[in-house]
């Protein structure tokens, strides 16, 4: 029954922010353009008796043709579960962060933002999370290019203050 009290409200959600509803293993899948990716959350999070109140993971991901952010949610109510995946212009990766809905968001939009570059729009202290600063690149856009052996053999030196 919850699973279709779920579909229902996950179908008038999508109606609502022009989404596409799939179903992948028991999961439901609705994906949206990234303007619309805070108001589909916050009415996630907030769906009457059945909310999907837990943010279980935040990931990039590069299809070629655009990203997407994929927001892994649950219920602390019940079984129910959400996939969100928002596409992400390649040409200009910015979307809004979740923080203000789910803080712990916080480091996984870092990380996203230090392996491929989507930029979170209002994200409280977003920068490389795993890289150093200096880092050039994204190394998880498959568009990347790995650096020669040759230059990969020279070491690094640290900078004081690092």
């Amino acid at each position: 029954m919850e699973n279709n009290v779920l579909n229902r409200y996950v179908e008038e959600l999508a109606t609502r922010v022009n989404g596409e509803v799939e179903e992948s293993f028991g999961v439901l899948i609705l994906k949206v353009k990234a303007a619309s990716v805070t108001e589909t959350l916050k009415e996630a999070k907030n769906f009457p008796d059945i909310p999907c109140d837990f943010l279980h993971d935040l990931c990039g991901v590069d299809t070629t043709e655009h990203f997407e952010v994929v927001y892994q949610l649950s219920s602390l109510h019940g079984p129910q579960r959400l996939r969100v995946k928002a596409m992400v212009d390649r040409e200009n990766p910015v979307i809004d962060s979740v923080t203000p809905i789910w803080e712990g968001a916080n480091f996984l939009e870092r990380e996203a933002y230090d392996m491929f570059g989507i930029i979170f729009k209002g994200h409280p202290n977003l920068k490389r999370i795993y890289l150093w600063d200096d880092f050039e690149g994204y190394p998880m856009r498959k568009d990347y290019v790995t650096e020669p052996i040759e230059v990969r053999d020279v070491v690094r030196k640290r900078i004081e203050g690092e």
